[in-house]
């Protein structure tokens, strides 16, 4: 399983674990390369990790800026756990 958050970030999955990465580029054969964040339970604490991570990364430098990206971060969680319900409610 592969799942793209946004641009920066995928959420990785083993039969053991999900793995939060980034995006690297391509190898010199062509595949995909990873860095990994960290490694989670279950795909909410993966999101969870992700949150964090997005923030503390970011290039914020004001109050307005740190609630703007929370607030983009809670919308794009918040469109993620809706797509998560409808599929959920389709199984």
């Amino acid at each position: 399983m592969k799942i793209k958050i946004n641009e920066d970030y995928v959420i990785r999955s083993s039969q053991y674990q999900y793995v939060l990465s980034k995006p690297k580029g391509p190898d010199k054969n062509g595949a995909e390369q990873y860095s990994d964040i960290g490694y989670f339970p279950t795909v909410a604490k993966a999101l969870d990790a992700f949150t964090e991570h997005h923030i503390r990364t970011s290039d914020i430098s004001s109050f307005e800026e740190l609630a703007h990206e929370v607030k983009m971060v809670r919308e794009l969680l918040t469109e993620i756990e809706s797509k998560l319900e409808v599929e959920h409610e389709r199984d």
